[in-house]
Formats: structure tokens, sequence, C-alpha cells
């Protein structure tokens, strides 16, 4: 394996990582304060998941081919902490199994935008794996500032890493 697929499938599982750790912590939170205005983008942590998940609904329809809804930033999938911890895991399942599934060919693939602009699949899973950390770092922020320690983000000391030789 070289080039795309084992960097997508480190990212994906990545992916689940932080996001285990991220809604572990935000679950343990008191409660109202997931839901509580923080004047984030997106108002609250639980929002700011919520928009996470819906946009890599998005990007994966785009992603194979199949043309998304129109795009809407506030949109929300769910409202409550626990259907969006259920579908934000069988997401991150999703994910990996796309990308262990998936050859260099189809990473190569080109994806023709609406405005006619050409990129190939992994700039569209890049934007993915980019936008979640993007999000997740807005949260991590808020936990931090409530005194809760969020814990390692490197890469290297991923447990779910492929690279374990």
């Amino acid at each position: 394996m070289t080039g795309y697929v084992p960097i997508a499938i480190e990212m994906a599982r990545y992916n689940k990582w932080q996001n285990d750790k991220l809604y572990a912590l935000v679950g343990d939170l008191p409660p109202g304060e997931a839901t509580r205005d923080r004047g984030m983008f997106f108002s609250d942590m639980l929002a700011t998941l919520d928009h996470m998940l819906m946009v890599e609904r998005h990007l994966l329809d785009y992603i194979h081919g199949i043309e998304p809804d129109a795009f809407d930033a506030n949109r929300r999938i769910e409202t409550e902490f626990q259907p969006l911890r259920a579908a934000r895991m069988a997401m991150d399942k999703k994910m990996i199994d796309i990308c262990e599934a998936a050859s260099p060919a189809w990473f190569d693939e080109v994806i023709v935008m609406p405005s006619g602009r050409r990129l190939p699949r992994s700039f569209w899973w890049a934007q993915l794996f980019n936008h979640a950390t993007h999000h997740r770092s807005q949260v991590t922020s808020e936990l931090t500032h409530m005194g809760v320690d969020y814990g390692n983000t490197d890469m290297p000391y991923n447990p779910l890493t492929q690279f374990d030789v």
C-alpha cells in the first residue's frame, strides 16, 4: 500500500480516536453544559458536533457521486446528545470501512464540482478530515476553558494506528 490509501486509513482511525475521546468528555459534562450558548460559531458544543457530522454526510455523498442536498451550514441532524453520539460512531465506522476498502485508483478519480473545477477524491477526503479537526478544536477549547483536560491529540499516540510494527 502506498500513497493515499494508508494515510486515508490513518486519518479515518485518528478521526475515530479523537471523536471517541471528545464525545466521552462531553457526555460526562453536567446536564445543560453541552447545549449552553458559549458564543461559538454554532452557539454550543452539541450544535458544533452536529455540524461536523452533517458536513461529513454532505461530503461523503459528494465523494460517492451522489448530488447532496443544498448545503446549509446550520442544518441539524440530531439535537440530543445520545442519538448524535450513536450517529457519530456509525459515521466513524463507515469512514474507516470506506478507506480500508478503497484502492489508490479510487482516490485518484476526479470529481467535477458544479463550478467545473476538477479535484481528485483524495482532496475531498483531506477536506473532510481537516473540517473535523477544525471544529473539534473549537469544542476542545471550550472544554479547556471549563478546566477539562482533553489529553493528547498527536497522531503517533493513536492506539488505533495501522503503523505499529
